[in-house]
C-alpha cells in the first residue's frame, strides 16, 4: 500500500467507510439533506467532466460557489480525480487575476450541471494535494500549495484535539469556504472523517443572524468555529425559549484575538440555553500551518492569564496580578497548547522564557519545511505550556511609553451603545498617538466622547476617535477587520 492521499482517504469516506456521513445546506431558499452516496456520485462525475474538458492531474481548479451541494461535490471530485482543488470568494472582484494562468479550470454560478457517474478509483493529485489562500489581513492574498502530508497531519492533529467521534458529532457553520477555518473545520474535517456537517450561508448570517441560532438548536450540533466579533454579534442577539444550545460541546472561537469580556458575555448571554462555560474554546491558527497551530482542550473552559498591563512589553516579561487586584489589568486568553506534530516557541533563537512578551515561531509537521522555525508576525507568549497570542507585532500601539493592544481599545469602543460590533479599528496616527475609527448602527446616533472615554479607561491613554460611513472599515474576504488598510484622518 502505498502512502496516505488525500484522494484515497476521501474516496474511503465516501464509498461507506461511514455511511451516517451526511451534508445539509441552509440558505434563503431553505434547508436540504445530501447523502453519502448522493454526493458520491457528484463528485465522481465532477471528476469526469473535468477529465472531459481537458483537466490533467495536477491542474488546479477554482471553485467559486459560495455555499452550494455543488461545491462541495465539486471540491471532492476535483481531490478524486487527481487535480488541486482551491476554493476562492465569488465577489472578489481581482479573482482572476490573482488566479493567473495556473488555475485550468474555473467553476461556480452559472456552470452547467455535470452528470453523476459511479466510483472510480481514486487518484491522488502529484506532490500538491490542494491551494489555499491566506486572508489578506495584513497585506495582499498569497496563495499557499499544501501537500497531501501536511494536509492529513493537520486534519488527524486537530481531530485528536477535539477528540473527534463520528458516531455522535455534528458540525455547523456559517464560515465561508475559501478561509482556512472553513476550509479546514466544515470542509476537510467532516470529509475525511465521516462528520455530518451542516454549513449555513455566510450571506444568510450576515443578513439574519437568529436563523443561524435555529440552525445550532434545532440540528443538536455539538462543534461550530466562530470569530470574536460573531460571538459579540450574538450576545446583542434575542432568542426564544425552545432555543437549545446543550449539545454544544465546544465552540471553538478564533481567527482573531479573543478575549475574556467576550467570552463571558456569551456565556452568560446563552446560559439559559443549556450552554456550558466549558463548552467555549479557543484556538490560534494560520494559512501556512494548514489552518490550526493551538487548540483548548474540550471540556474545559480556556485558561486564563491576568498581568499588570503597564507590564506589557516586548522583549519583556508580564508581571502577573494577583485576584484581588483589578487596576489596570489584562485579562489574557489562552488559545491552548500546540497540536500534536507542531511545536511554538519565543523569538527566533527561542532565548526568550516563560512569560516573555514577543514573535511567536512555528514550526512542526504542517508547515512547508518541518524543521525550520517560521516567524509568525503574531505577539504573545507561553506560559505553563498553553500559547497566549495577542495580536499582530506591526499593529501593537505605543504611546506616551505604554504598549496597547489594539483590540482592547477597539472592545472597550465597541461596548458603547450604538457602536456597530465588529465595525471598530484603533491605528496609530503616525505622531506618537492613536485614533479609533467606528461604524454606527443603523438608526443610532453615537458621540466621539463616550467613545473616548470608554477607551480611555480601558487603556489609560485618550485617542481621537472618527466615525466613519457605514461599511466603509475595510475587511478582508473572510470577513476580519484590516487595520493596517486603515488611514488616520
Amino acid at each position: 500500500m502505498g502512502p496516505r492521499s488525500l484522494a484515497s482517504q476521501l474516496a474511503a469516506v465516501l464509498e461507506g467507510a461511514t455511511a451516517s456521513f451526511t451534508l445539509g445546506l441552509v440558505d434563503a431558499d431553505g434547508a436540504r439533506t445530501v447523502g453519502c452516496s448522493e454526493l458520491a456520485a457528484s463528485a465522481w462525475g465532477f471528476a469526469a467532466q473535468c477529465r472531459t474538458d481537458g483537466a490533467r492531474p495536477g491542474d488546479v481548479i477554482a471553485i467559486a460557489w459560495r455555499h452550494d451541494a455543488q461545491a462541495i461535490a465539486a471540491w471532492a471530485g476535483a481531490v478524486l480525480g487527481g487535480f488541486v482543488p482551491t476554493f476562492v470568494p465569488p465577489e472578489d472582484p481581482d479573482l482572476q487575476q490573482r488566479l493567473g494562468t495556473a488555475v485550468r479550470l474555473t467553476v461556480g454560478p452559472g456552470t452547467p450541471p455535470w452528470p453523476t457517474a459511479a466510483s472510480g478509483r481514486p487518484v491522488p493529485a502529484p506532490e500538491v494535494a490542494i491551494v489555499q489562500r491566506t486572508s489578506g489581513t495584513t497585506g495582499v492574498h498569497r496563495t499557499i500549495a499544501l501537500s497531501h502530508a501536511r494536509v492529513l497531519a493537520q486534519t488527524d492533529a486537530l481531530a485528536s484535539a477535539l477528540a473527534l467521534d463520528p458516531r455522535h458529532d455534528r458540525i455547523a457553520s456559517c464560515l465561508p469556504l475559501h478561509h482556512d477555518m472553513g476550509l479546514v473545520s466544515t470542509v476537510l474535517l467532516p470529509l475525511l472523517h465521516g462528520v455530518p456537517c451542516i454549513h449555513v450561508d455566510p450571506a444568510l448570517w450576515r443578513a439574519d443572524a437568529p436563523e443561524w441560532l435555529r440552525v445550532l438548536s434545532s440540528t443538536a450540533a455539538t462543534l461550530t468555529w466562530l470569530p470574536p466579533a460573531a460571538l459579540a454579534r450574538m450576545t446583542r442577539l434575542p432568542f426564544g425559549g425552545d432555543t437549545d444550545l446543550s449539545a454544544l460541546r465546544q465552540v471553538v472561537c478564533g481567527g482573531e484575538v479573543v478575549t475574556d469580556s467576550v467570552l463571558r458575555e456569551f456565556v452568560a448571554h446563552f446560559a439559559a440555553t443549556g450552554l456550558r462555560a466549558e463548552a467555549v474554546g479557543t484556538g490560534w491558527g494560520m494559512a501556512e500551518n494548514v489552518a490550526a497551530v493551538t487548540h483548548s482542550p474540550p471540556g474545559r473552559a480556556p485558561s486564563r492569564l491576568r498581568v499588570h498591563a503597564a507590564s506589557f512589553a516586548p522583549g519583556h516579561a508580564v508581571g502577573t496580578a494577583p485576584l484581588d487586584h483589578d487596576v489596570d489589568v489584562l485579562t489574557l486568553v489562552a488559545a491552548g497548547p500546540p497540536i500534536h506534530g507542531t511545536e511554538v516557541r519565543i523569538g527566533a533563537d527561542g532565548g526568550h522564557g516563560e512569560d516573555v512578551v514577543g514573535e511567536l515561531h512555528v514550526r512542526g509537521i504542517c508547515q512547508a519545511d518541518p524543521d525550520v522555525w517560521s516567524a509568525t508576525g503574531d505577539v504573545g507568549l507561553v506560559h505553563a505550556g498553553e500559547v497566549f497570542v495577542c495580536g499582530r507585532l506591526a499593529e501593537l500601539l505605543h504611546v506616551d511609553g505604554r504598549w496597547i493592544l489594539p483590540h482592547e481599545a477597539e472592545q472597550a469602543a465597541a461596548s458603547v451603545d450604538g457602536v456597530r460590533p465588529g465595525r471598530v479599528a484603533a491605528i496609530g496616527d503616525g505622531q506618537g498617538g492613536f485614533v479609533v475609527l467606528f461604524e454606527r448602527e443603523p438608526g443610532h446616533e453615537v458621540g466621539v466622547a463616550p467613545v473616548a472615554d470608554a477607551v480611555e479607561r480601558r487603556v489609560h491613554r485618550r485617542p481621537q476617535v472618527v466615525c466613519v460611513a457605514a461599511d466603509s472599515l475595510p475587511r478582508n474576504t473572510a470577513g476580519k477587520s484590516c487595520r493596517s488598510r486603515c488611514t488616520a484622518p
